[in-house]
């Protein structure tokens, strides 16, 4: 549990001495850096240097353009004026290519809300940040190193990251960026969602990094941390530089002053709420949810509830259960009623904010009016209710003028605000419904002191409405001035209550502090009376985390449990259909479609999409027929250098224009059937005989050219599943803007696997075209879909990052099977495409269900600390 106080007093209470370079070298230096968005002015004319060796705080409100320029800094935005040199070299201009002037310098940020992949395990996402050279030599269990030095020595290393507690996820980033040793590293609010351990271990490695010559840019609200750690700190108001203050002899009133531009009224603790005749408006018997419970809660009308402990242990799934989500055990009511799913709780007038706010908490593609009706006139009365436009923007208006929210205009969308100012927005979003109940998870992580004040205002204001308030907090400071009881959380249970005057700064830390460790005492002392091991206690709280599987076994099962199947049916009706050469015939079938498949998996792993492969592999089939005496070898470079070259138009319209995947390639499919049709306006020309001389090759009855296939998968899924390369192909699948944060160039990868995919797909057309004898610019009609279809047979999943080349071949191999065993059993013609489109629901079924039962528990994952 962390310690703040921006109302009182200068100094920190927190251990060390800023760092001091005696001799600084010139560092960092921003000359004239502007940014502009729309008609928002993030940054204008800031310059300023950032010395070698000292932490350099970093301040300002939401929306004074600390985070633009840090994104500038790491290369995520352009600056439209101005320039950032490192020791007189440009890293960063208008041009954004600066950065490759100096390769050999190292910037690395650890971002507000995080670039670790969900999706990803703690060891793959260690892969992906830190590169060869600066992993310890010869240590093969240097992950596991790397996470006991950052107090992480409960987390397995196999564990999904998406499944840790945010505390977890935010020192594993921290962790993962200090081992690459940047010269620059940009700390963007990258200890708001710590405990008092937490950010003392932080702040200690800032000033270990700052020894070693680092330049370390801390970018926070917490004014007491910045005091504590910095040499230096610049203040940004409006995208404008204001003050440079050293740190020494600075004070929390003056800093606030100077990011404000005006004197602001400090907060001071809320008068308790009297009276315990209230009613009850929320009661939570025996509450139990993952890795939290059972607890009890009983909350009056009017009574402001806090929440706490030393992060990760249950304060997060407590909130979310008394809201109804992720409730498995216990009961809630609401003034009387039944809660028993997140669905009810707006019908029983409980309303919950998320601390994952563009996620959960808002409608990001939303305007700022729309995201606030939609908590009051939207989302009641009829259906066909109208929506006076004057009066909803006047109401909009009102909202953020109240919680002073930075914006160029009311039709903002809510996804171009600065975090704090999204922060702004879904509190009073959720405060404007007037609920009885409002639960609020961390109501003020990454918002400006100013702000946290009229946040803290609306709080008590809805509260004196008769509101019933809980909310969680890493900040000892914020229970303190908001709260009427505070509730004390250690290892899921609630092991303390503080009350009215109990309810002092000092107390809070100190029960934060002393509960976990109690608990563990308790737990190890239940271990010896019943004489188990402190092990196996923990062992029963969940499953060791399994090592995440990239390949789709259970998809596998079914493709092969499913092939023989009807091979033996087929077999049963026909005996012609199990024979020899007709399995020959179904192998031959399957080349081309399995190699569409392969040429739409680069494009499916990193989140993208390609319509246009069959319209790609007939017209360039069409091209093959101009070429009747052109030896076989030859006609395999033509039609590999023709889909590289397609398939590079397709990556200019999708990553360099920026056009939807879907609709560019869906023009580019009409655009590729087109000249098809004028180059053959029917079936024509030849294809040279000694190509499907080449493909009736074969070894003990299997064609040579499905081994080529099978190899060319191989080869892959090893590629993919072992490779930095092909780990940064699935980062990019899973999150883009993540991956790019993490030094991935996105738009690069996104291009690449294009022209990738349209290699593949030429190789496929020379299999067509061996099949087809002619040019004919339909042939390859019939692969559009079922490129699609087949890799997600094969495990892969459409929003990208997962797949497998081996599934599209057994894929493929059971849609020709299908398609041959038709006219064994008299079906209708299109029955194969039918069984396509059911094996196609059975397989995302099967993934769905095999991805839940891999993903390790976050029971497991919040427990044991």
């Amino acid at each position: 549990m962390r310690s703040t106080g921006p109302s009182e007093g200068s100094q920190s209470t927190l251990t060390g001495d800023p760092v001091t370079s005696p001799s600084p070298s010139e560092g960092l230096t921003a000359d004239g850096l502007t940014k502009i968005f729309g008609s928002t002015v993030a940054l204008s004319g800031m310059s300023t240097t950032f010395r070698r060796g000292t932490v350099h705080g970093l301040i300002g409100e939401n929306g004074s353009g600390k985070s633009t320029f840090v994104k500038i800094v790491a290369g995520i935005h352009r600056a439209d004026e101005g320039r950032v040199t490192f020791d007189g070299t440009t890293v960063a201009d208008t041009s954004g290519t600066g950065r490759t002037v100096r390769p050999d310098v190292r910037i690395a940020c650890v971002y507000q809300d995080g670039s670790l992949i969900d999706e990803l395990t703690v060891a793959q996402n260690l892969d992906l940040i830190v590169e060869t050279d600066r992993r310890p030599d010869g240590d093969k269990a240097w992950h596991r190193t790397l996470l006991d030095e950052a107090r992480l020595a409960d987390v397995d290393v196999h564990t999904r990251t998406g499944d840790l507690p945010n505390n977890e996820k935010r020192l594993v980033e921290i962790a993962a960026v200090l081992a690459r040793k940047p010269d620059v590293i940009l700390f963007d609010e990258s200890t708001s969602s710590l405990d008092e351990r937490g950010v003392e271990f932080v702040l200690g490695r800032m000033r270990e990094a700052a020894a070693d010559g680092a330049c370390v840019i801390f970018v926070t609200h917490r004014l007491h941390e910045v005091l504590a750690v910095t040499s230096d700190i610049t203040v940004l108001r409006d995208g404008v530089l204001v003050a440079e203050p050293p740190t020494a002899g600075a004070t929390t009133e003056e800093l606030v002053r100077q990011m404000a531009g005006r004197e602001v009224t400090a907060f001071t603790r809320r008068v308790s709420a009297q009276g315990g005749d209230r009613p009850v408006l929320l009661d939570a018997v025996k509450v139990r949810a993952d890795a939290c419970g059972p607890v009890d809660l009983t909350v009056r009308r009017g009574e402001i509830v806090g929440i706490g402990g030393a992060a990760g242990n249950g304060q997060a799934e407590l909130i979310r259960a008394l809201a109804g989500d992720g409730l498995t055990g216990g009961d809630v009511t609401i003034d009387g009623t039944p809660l028993r799913k997140a669905e009810a709780a707006v019908g029983v007038e409980a309303v919950f904010v998320s601390s994952d706010r563009r996620e959960e908490s808002l409608s990001s593609l939303l305007s700022i009016r729309e995201n606030y009706t939609l908590a009051g006139s939207a989302s009641s009365g009829h259906w066909w209710s109208w929506i006076g436009r004057r009066r909803e923007t006047a109401r909009a208006t009102e909202l953020a003028d109240r919680y002073g929210l930075a914006r160029g205009s009311i039709e903002q969308p809510v996804a171009t605000l600065s975090g704090g100012n999204q922060q702004k927005v879904a509190i009073g979003r959720a405060v404007a419904r007037d609920p009885k109940v409002l639960l609020i998870e961390e109501p003020t992580e990454g918002v400006d002191v100013r702000s946290r004040f009229d946040i803290y205002r609306s709080l008590v204001e809805v509260a004196d409405r008769g509101t019933s308030v809980v909310f969680t907090s890493s900040d000892a400071s914020e229970l303190r001035l908001l709260a009427d009881r505070v509730i004390v959380m250690a290892r899921g249970r609630r092991v303390a209550e503080l009350a009215d005057e109990e309810v002092t700064e000092e107390a809070i830390v100190h029960a934060f502090t002393t509960a976990k460790d109690e608990e563990e005492a308790r737990e190890e002392a239940q271990a010896q009376a019943e004489a188990e091991p402190v092990e196996e206690i923990r062992r029963r709280r969940g499953p060791r985390p399994r090592r995440q599987l990239t390949f789709t076994p259970a998809t596998f099962v079914l493709l092969a449990v499913l092939l023989v199947a009807v091979w033996i049916y087929g077999t049963a009706k026909d005996p012609q259909f199990g024979t020899v050469g007709n399995m020959t015939a179904v192998l031959t079938l399957c080349i081309p479609l399995a190699l569409a498949a392969l040429a739409q998996l680069p494009v499916l792993l990193v989140g993208e999409i390609d319509a246009s492969i069959g319209s790609m592999m007939g017209l360039i089939v069409v091209l093959l027929s101009f070429l009747p005496h052109t030896s076989p070898g030859l006609l395999f470079v033509v039609a590999i250098v023709a889909g590289a070259a397609l398939g590079a138009i397709n990556a200019i319209l999708v990553v360099a224009l920026r056009i939807t995947a879907v609709i560019a390639t869906i023009a580019t499919l009409g655009v590729f059937l087109g000249v098809g049709r004028m180059l053959r306006p029917e079936p024509g020309g030849l294809i040279n005989v000694d190509l499907a001389t080449v493909f009736d090759q074969g070894v003990a009855y299997i064609p040579i050219m499905f081994l080529v296939v099978v190899v060319l998968a191989v080869v892959i899924d090893v590629y993919v599943n072992s490779t930095r390369g092909g780990l940064r192909s699935r980062a990019v699948g899973y999150s883009a803007v993540r991956a790019s944060q993490l030094g991935v160039r996105s738009g690069r990868f996104r291009a690449t696997m294009y022209v990738v995919g349209g290699a593949i797909a030429g190789l496929g057309s020379v299999a067509l075209a061996s099949q087809t004898g002619v040019g004919d610019p339909n042939s390859g009609s019939g692969y559009t879909l079922l490129s699609i279809a087949v890799p997600v047979i094969g495990g892969a999943l459409l929003a990208g990052g997962r797949g497998s080349a081996i599934g599209c071949v057994l894929g493929a191999l059971f849609v020709a099977e299908v398609q041959d065993f038709i006219p064994f059993v008299n079906l209708p013609t299109g029955g194969y495409l039918i069984a396509v489109g059911v094996l196609t629901v059975l397989a995302l079924i099967v993934g769905s269900s095999r991805l839940s039962a891999l993903l390790p528990s976050p029971k497991f994952l919040r427990s044991g600390k």
